[in-house]
């Protein structure tokens, strides 16, 4: 048996300029995926303020639907949290002592408008809430009698906050007399 020692002709490992080259190309692609994530991050905190706000515009129609039926038109229509004269001074939060019959109308405030929402991640930015409460005639038309002759109503609740411009989110949700 012999061995034999021969010559390498091929180089091994990478020269300056391909190292260089191969740095510029992953330079590039991760400023493009690092510029994504103030857009993503936008994104999610738009998210959640809808998210937010359709949680707090079902709040206040479960609350509207669990009131008395007579009660709703005059407790509720033309609801507005930032021009309500009995809200306008509201101190949140809000602890019933005894039966309040405006208590739901406040606790939806104080959690529309919760301090520092941006901070504590509760409420939203000068939000505020709509309710309007229509009575219905069986064939879904308005009917603008009082006192509404009809046992249909047809609640509309709408969270509107600013975030860049002003954003909304609105519910509309039926009632019926169940007695």
């Amino acid at each position: 048996m012999s061995l034999r020692a021969g010559r390498c002709t091929g180089q091994a490992g990478l020269t300056l300029v391909e190292f260089v080259f191969a740095i510029s190309i992953i330079a590039v692609t991760s400023l493009g995926v690092a510029g994504m994530f103030p857009a993503a991050l936008r994104s999610v905190a738009s998210g959640g303020q809808v998210t937010k706000a359709t949680i707090l515009a079902q709040a206040m129609a479960d609350m509207i639907r669990n009131d008395p039926f007579d009660t709703l038109v005059t407790r509720y229509n033309n609801l507005n949290t930032s021009t309500d004269t009995t809200l306008r001074t509201l101190t949140c939060p809000v602890t019933p002592s005894g039966y309040d019959p405006d208590y739901n109308k406040k606790k939806w405030k104080c959690d529309i408008v919760a301090t520092t929402a941006q901070l504590s991640g509760r409420g939203l930015p000068s939000g505020y809430g709509t309710v309007f409460v229509a009575c219905l005639n069986a064939d879904g038309t308005t009917n603008s009698t009082v006192p509404c002759p009809t046992d249909l109503r047809r609640v509309t609740v709408a969270v509107t906050w600013d975030a860049r411009g002003s954003r909304s989110v609105s519910l509309v949700t039926y009632v019926a007399r169940t007695e």
